[in-house]
């Protein structure tokens, strides 16, 4: 039975390898006009370096891992010159660099002649001001932003809305059509000056993913803040055509900024998953957000495992590290970096950012925390622990 489901599992990443592949030529066969946009470096018209913007929701190191990989795309291009990056994708994780630490040394670091980024053009709209960020995007876009990138659906649907005349590039964003950031995937963003990539129903894999491997009758999942950050509709559209029951419990976006405000929201995230676990769940579905603090994460998943329930995680290989039982990422974050990369450099080559390809398949990586597969008594076998990309356990 378990080789059985390894075998499955194998055949899953097969077809998702293939799916890839097919995206993949079919972004190589755009229309001619777009063909020959190039993505070769070059300066402003003024000689200067194209100035870029940031705006994230806040602090999160999945997000700082894929803005590395994009900024070595652009550094692959030659769009940064090699040696100039001011940190190593070593240092995002040991060092725990947030995206807001990343752009205060690229903005005091001289990348090239081709890319900078402007001074005072970070923000974190979970803490900023939201009047005072559009005020300011509205005022400096054209004049010395040139570009702003944007990570997830808060900061995509964000920016978005302002209508600038500048292009936005929005990344890892749950679901930019439903979300509305852009208005196809496949036909046009809608707004010339608007891309975000889309990775094709990333929730409804991943999930499949993991029923295969052990199929639950009863999944729970406690949503924070947006249900479609959290890939709601991709979940029950799951349950739908796996066959499984959600339980699901939602909790309003609460105040984190002070230490005070953080122990009051990990208390009601402790009610609820106390709650969650005697709900009869088979499998919980951990989701973007909820526990940000990894030092918290195994004792906040105590009640799970005190009954042997799988913790399944939606992003960030820290957190399989630091007590969540397993990912299967839908985000191969060092290729995605790439092709975000390229569209980048054909936007400021005269390409519109809206009219270019959005879509980009990962092929997924498995990653297993196996002290926590033995306190659950969790099935493993050994092929499936020959696919795993990283395995985690005490010492490593």
């Amino acid at each position: 039975m378990k080789s059985t489901l390894a075998l499955l599992l194998c055949v899953l990443l097969m077809v998702s390898f293939l799916m890839s592949s097919a995206l993949a030529d079919g972004q190589e066969a755009l229309s001619a006009a777009e063909a020959e946009i190039g993505i070769t470096p070059h300066t402003r018209p003024d000689g200067g370096p194209y100035r870029a913007a940031y705006v994230d929701y806040d602090e999160y190191l999945v997000a700082s891992r894929q803005f590395y990989y994009i900024l070595k795309g652009l550094e692959e291009l030659g769009w940064i010159y090699p040696g100039r990056l001011p940190f190593s994708a070593e240092d995002v994780d040991t060092r725990g660099l947030t995206t807001e630490k990343m752009v205060d040394m690229l903005t005091k670091t001289d990348l090239g002649p081709y890319l900078s980024f402007a001074d005072q053009a970070f923000f974190y709209l979970g803490y900023d001001d939201a009047d005072l960020v559009a005020d300011t995007l509205t005022t400096r876009a054209g004049k010395d932003i040139d570009l702003i990138i944007t990570f997830g659906t808060s900061a995509g649907v964000f920016v978005s809305r302002l209508n600038l005349p500048v292009p936005m590039f929005d990344f890892s964003a749950t679901d930019p059509v439903a979300s509305g950031i852009i208005a196809s995937a496949t036909e046009g963003s809608g707004n010339p000056m608007v891309w975000a990539q889309v990775e094709p129903l990333p929730v409804f894999r991943q999930l499949k993913y993991y029923y295969s491997m052990c199929p639950f009758r009863k999944l729970g999942v406690i949503v924070y803040g947006d249900e479609t950050i959290s890939g709601v509709p991709d979940i029950v559209y799951a349950a739908e055509n796996l066959g499984f029951t959600l339980c699901k419990d939602n909790i309003e976006e609460q105040p984190r900024e002070t230490d005070e405000q953080l122990d009051a929201y990990y208390r009601l995230v402790a009610e609820r998953i106390s709650k969650m676990a005697s709900q009869g769940i088979n499998a919980f579905y951990l989701t973007v957000d909820l526990i940000n603090d990894l030092t918290r994460l195994k004792d906040m998943l105590k009640p799970f495992y005190d009954r042997n329930i799988p913790v399944y995680l939606m992003d960030d290989v820290e957190s399989v590290r630091n007590g969540g039982l397993m990912l299967i990422s839908a985000n191969d974050a060092e290729n995605v970096g790439r092709f975000i990369a390229e569209v980048i450099a054909k936007t400021l080559n005269g390409a519109e950012a809206g009219s270019l390809p959005c879509v980009y398949s990962s092929a997924p990586g498995i990653y297993l925390n196996y002290d926590v597969a033995k306190e659950i008594y969790y099935p493993l076998d050994f092929e499936f622990l020959t696919i795993c990309d990283q395995i985690f356990t005490k010492g490593a």
